[in-house]
């Protein structure tokens, strides 16, 4: 009997260091860790829109990045088809055009979007931003993935901003 139970106990030990040395150099399947998408980095915070009736208006707010690598933030729509820009700020004046590129943040940073500074732009709004509603963003990244956004809406005198004459504005 003995010998019985000091066999099975090899046969179990030989076993149990089998799977871990065939497991040593690669994870087990099904437990690959696939990239975050970008879409999944980003939080938000402070988001709002400016009310406007026709013409332009902009959306502002705060964008965190919380993976290991940069995410690119390509393009925005919405559900009425507005033309939405993101619009930065140039030179020592208070000028502001079209973003060349996407908008990068990187790894654990934010990307602040505020009155005077860097925003999301709406270039000939199709229906009016009123005050107290909600304007649905959705942000789209450069690896494909995307995210809506809620920005609620309120009044705002502006910064006074001026349009970069080539921008096309």
């Amino acid at each position: 009997m003995k010998f019985l139970k000091t066999s099975a106990l090899a046969l179990g030990l030989t076993l149990l260091l089998a799977g871990c040395a065939q497991g040593a150099g690669s994870p087990a399947p099904g437990s690959e860790q696939q990239p975050v998408r970008q879409a999944e980095a980003l939080t938000t915070s402070e988001t709002w829109a400016k009310a406007a009736e026709s013409g332009m208006s902009a959306a502002f707010g705060i964008l965190h990045n919380t993976s290991a690598t940069p995410i690119a933030l390509h393009q925005i729509s919405n559900a009425q088809g507005d033309e939405i820009q993101i619009h930065e700020m140039r030179g020592t004046g208070k000028t502001m055009a079209q973003l060349e590129g996407d908008l990068v943040i990187e790894p654990g940073k934010d990307a602040v979007l505020a009155p005077g500074g860097n925003h999301l732009m709406f270039m000939d709004l199709q229906q009016p931003l009123v005050a107290a509603q909600t304007a649905r963003l959705t942000l789209e990244f450069a690896d494909g993935s995307s995210t809506e956004v809620d920005f609620p809406i309120r009044n705002f005198d502006g910064a006074k901003e001026s349009y970069d004459e080539h921008a096309g504005h």
